[in-house]
């Protein structure tokens, strides 16, 4: 009955104001008594901000006391106002819990692609700017602190693991962080788990030099007494899948692996689009219809932005369903899980969604 009430309660707002929320219909007007409110957000100052490595920059924010905190290993959306529109990207907490527990601060640790569109941004934030976040969100967390875990961080992927490992107190059985970087210089976030390796006998930390050690050594070192071990593997799409496939080929069991990873694997295409025929797609918005051909390397979103059309977005990673859609007929590939849609009427995420057949997507 719930469903059904929220979705009354949408298309209701949806008629009377073409909005999703009667909020976002008010929202021009709550804006100017309150700058940058944003519904469903949560206010966070900026208090400072270091360079953890020459592209890692660490922020720390005081957040609203309205915000309901996190656990350890969470992301949280970190929204801006940028040339008129505002744009969200995830970023995973690396604080440990306490520091929000006794002063209401989070630290996030963001990669700065000097190339891309948002991350410059937050090198620019001067120190009060106020900003945007969402709650806390994710499964990836530390479920069973009584049994012996691995961890596996590569590049920004250290981020979640951090948190996890600098909030335990009570420290039950041997755990091990693996981290895969380019030297110890590009490590962010190396003094603090180095501190807790002195500090805490259960704890070992194990640098591994992308640029002298092969990822095959890595592998070894993973699966020695890899049995009754839990593992929490975060980075990059292809080095985490590598690092996976390697245990599970060891024998440890897809139960004993918790992953988190940055960035989306393309998926091989079809074999009748491997074969040479090409897909096409139906884009709908105000009623005027857009056809084209689709690049079936590459996102939905990413496919309507090369010709011509103008979808929201927010992540570009399938957390903030800011570029949610109506699929009205087609078959679309998940690009995080590799799962199948429907062929028929369903709601989809643009920037996660592969083709697989012909499509027609409402905007």
């Amino acid at each position: 009955m719930k469903p059904f009430l929220s979705r009354l309660w949408r298309n209701f707002c949806l008629m009377l104001g073409n909005q999703s929320s009667l909020t976002l219909y008010f929202l021009p007007l709550l804006q100017r008594l309150a700058p940058g409110f944003l519904p469903g957000q949560y206010r966070a100052r900026l208090l400072c901000r270091q360079w953890q490595t020459a592209d890692m920059l660490q922020l720390t924010f005081q957040v609203s006391g309205r915000w309901p905190g996190f656990v350890p290993g969470q992301h949280v959306l970190l929204t801006l106002q940028h040339n008129g529109r505002y744009i969200s990207r995830p970023f995973s907490i690396c604080s440990p819990l306490n520091l929000w527990q006794s002063q209401q601060r989070i630290q996030l640790c963001c990669k700065i692609n000097r190339a891309g569109e948002f991350t410059p941004l937050l090198n620019q934030l001067k120190n009060g700017a106020v900003v945007n976040i969402s709650k806390a969100q994710g499964d990836f967390y530390w479920q069973q602190a009584a049994t012996a875990a691995v961890f596996v961080a590569a590049g920004s992927g250290i981020t979640p693991v951090a948190a996890m490992l600098l909030s335990q107190r009570h420290w039950l059985a041997p755990v091990s962080l693996f981290y895969r970087c380019r030297g110890s210089e590009n490590a962010a976030l190396l003094s603090e788990l180095t501190q807790l390796a002195a500090r805490q006998p259960l704890f070992t930390l194990t640098l591994s030099d992308s640029r002298t050690e092969p990822a095959e050594t890595l592998q070894q070192q993973l699966m020695t007494n890899s049995s009754n071990k839990q593992f929490y593997l975060c980075g990059p799409a292809g080095f985490m899948q590598q690092m996976r496939t390697a245990l599970t080929n060891s024998g440890v069991s897809a139960a004993q692996i918790r992953q988190e990873q940055f960035g989306l694997a393309i998926a091989a295409p079809a074999e009748h689009t491997a074969a040479g025929l090409q897909l096409n797609a139906s884009f709908i918005r105000a009623g005027i219809s857009t056809q084209v051909t689709l690049n079936t390397q590459q996102s939905l979103l990413q496919n309507a932005e090369q010709h011509g059309l103008a979808p929201r977005f927010g992540c570009r990673m399938g957390v903030c369903f800011q570029c949610v859609c109506d699929k009205v007929s087609g078959q679309v590939r998940d690009l995080r899980s590799g799962a199948l849609s429907g062929h028929g009427a369903e709601q989809i995420q643009l920037c996660v969604s592969q083709s697989v057949t012909d499509l027609v997507i409402k905007l």
